[in-house]
């Protein structure tokens, strides 16, 4: 099974899932443990906030993407922090197999939350407060609508929750490490910079807990005092429904700001 990888931008803080267009494909088998380097960006500094990367598979029919936002809040005026879970989702319903053209599903609900059908036929849930609230499964159910059958489905297992390195900052001039707990349930794990408007990421097995970007990938970043670490565990799913392939991939990520000098 083959995939190329595009980003979805999560804009964490405000707890919106917006869906970008990627600017650089690589390929990945995202349930063996294979590697997968990335960069994106264009030449400007403008701050973004981060993205996590996610697959579109060559051979899908459609792909329903579950994700739990892992966040740590300050509260105003203390010294506690909270930890919150931010649950969103995006599905994309081809019109041809592997094809990028979207169309019309129907209505599509993930956990009974209702996505909103977008003009180019993007389903997308935009959380108020903490969002959907995903246990250890996503529920998917779609109408269906010419092409794309009606189906019920149950994605079965989240990964474990990531740790992110708890730092500031990080230089641009010297190699960084990226580490995490052991994630459970993982197929692949990504780890990821964003700094500005550009991201540099790995995508490596489900078992790995660390990834080390050199000092040359480093210096691609843009300086910003507005930098994030942001590490996603995947768990994909499938189910075929009147011949079509349908993948379904729960997500866990968490993001950590930091400076980027």
């Amino acid at each position: 099974m083959r995939s190329t990888i595009k980003t979805l931008s999560l804009l964490a803080l405000a707890g919106t899932f917006l869906v970008t267009a990627c600017k650089k494909k690589e390929e990945i088998i995202p349930d063996n443990p294979v590697t997968t380097n990335g960069t994106t960006g264009s030449t400007t500094s403008t701050p973004v906030t981060p993205t996590a990367v996610t697959p579109s598979l060559s051979d899908a029919d459609g792909v329903c993407i579950a994700t739990k936002l892992n966040t740590t809040m300050s509260i105003p005026n203390t010294t506690m922090t909270v930890n919150t879970v931010i649950g969103s989702a995006v599905a994309s319903l081809y019109s041809a197999t592997g094809g990028t053209v979207l169309t019309d599903g129907g209505t599509v609900a993930a956990n009974d939350s209702a996505l909103a059908k977008q003009s180019n036929n993007a389903y997308i849930f935009m959380p108020k407060s903490t969002g959907i609230s995903y246990n250890s499964n996503s529920r998917w159910n779609v109408s269906g609508n010419g092409t794309v059958p009606a189906f019920s489905y149950t994605a079965y297992g989240f990964p474990g929750t990531p740790t992110v390195n708890n730092v500031t900052s990080v230089s641009r001039s010297a190699a960084f490490t990226m580490t995490t707990n052991s994630i459970s349930n993982a197929d692949s794990v990504c780890f990821q910079i964003t700094a500005g408007s550009k991201t540099i990421f790995k995508i490596k097995g489900g078992n790995q807990t660390s990834h080390t970007f050199s000092a040359t990938e480093m210096g691609t970043l843009d300086a910003t005092s507005n930098g994030f670490l942001t590490i996603t565990g995947y768990k994909f799913n499938t189910n075929t429904v009147s011949g079509k392939k349908y993948y379904f991939i729960n997500l866990s990520t968490k993001n950590q700001m930091v400076s980027v000098n």
